[in-house]
């Protein structure tokens, strides 16, 4: 939603109607029909893949300004994800064939939903080659980076994660065992690259963190992590 004008996003939202869910809600199910786009407003979701059976895999954040549910709108198929609230989280709906008027009627705005889709399929591809040879450590450096970058809160002791993860929502979203991420964080922090708290993490060394996904990890923790 960054991209598009703020004109056209308020007159977007205008036509949206205001939900609230409570942590643990799911509001979007896989293999449903889609009736409506989402805006997060406030507080983030978890994006999940899975089948109508129950069985999911945690496969991205979104938070403020984060549109979810806009594939199926867009293209008329099933929904192809799970989308949960992680936390307390306000939402804008809005109804597909609102949706679908309103980018017919604003070619700006069709074009940032179209680059949004396009990312996020970029992204989903670059998972997808990350666990076929990219080892534990690096995987682990990118998605605390990108954590970081896009959720981080300035603190006195670094860039604090916002983000509500456990240990196994890491897991899932890096592609590894609960055993390599603890593994991964504990030489992080031996490294001084981040330091944790319950379901938190601050990140103290950006810039160590962002050699890391660079040029990939130095020896000590690439053997301290294994799948």
């Amino acid at each position: 939603m960054a991209a598009i004008s703020v004109t056209e996003r308020r007159a977007l939202l205008a036509a949206a109607f205001p939900r609230r869910f409570e942590r643990g809600t799911v509001f979007i199910r896989v293999g449903e029909p889609a009736k409506e786009a989402y805006v997060v407003v406030s507080g983030y979701v978890k994006v999940m893949a899975g089948n109508p059976e129950g069985n999911t895999a945690l496969l991205a954040i979104r938070t403020a300004g984060d549109m979810v549910g806009e594939f199926a709108v867009l293209d008329g198929g099933p929904r192809s994800a799970t989308v949960q609230a992680a936390g307390q989280v306000v939402v804008a709906a809005i109804p597909a064939d609102v949706l679908h008027d309103f980018l017919a009627d604003h070619p700006g705005t069709a074009r940032a939903v179209q680059n949004g889709v396009t990312a996020k399929m970029r992204e989903s591809i670059r998972h997808r080659a990350d666990l076929n040879g990219v080892p534990v450590n690096l995987r682990l450096a990118r998605v605390l980076h990108k954590l970081a970058g896009c959720y981080g809160r300035d603190d006195a002791e670094g860039l604090v994660l916002a983000v509500p993860l456990s240990q196994a929502d890491l897991a899932a979203l890096v592609g590894a065992t609960e055993q390599s991420i603890r593994r991964g964080l504990a030489a992080l922090r031996e490294q001084g690259v981040i330091t944790a708290r319950y379901r938190r993490l601050i990140v103290k060394d950006m810039f160590r963190l962002q050699t890391l996904v660079d040029t990939g990890p130095e020896p000590p923790l690439h053997e301290r992590i294994t799948r």
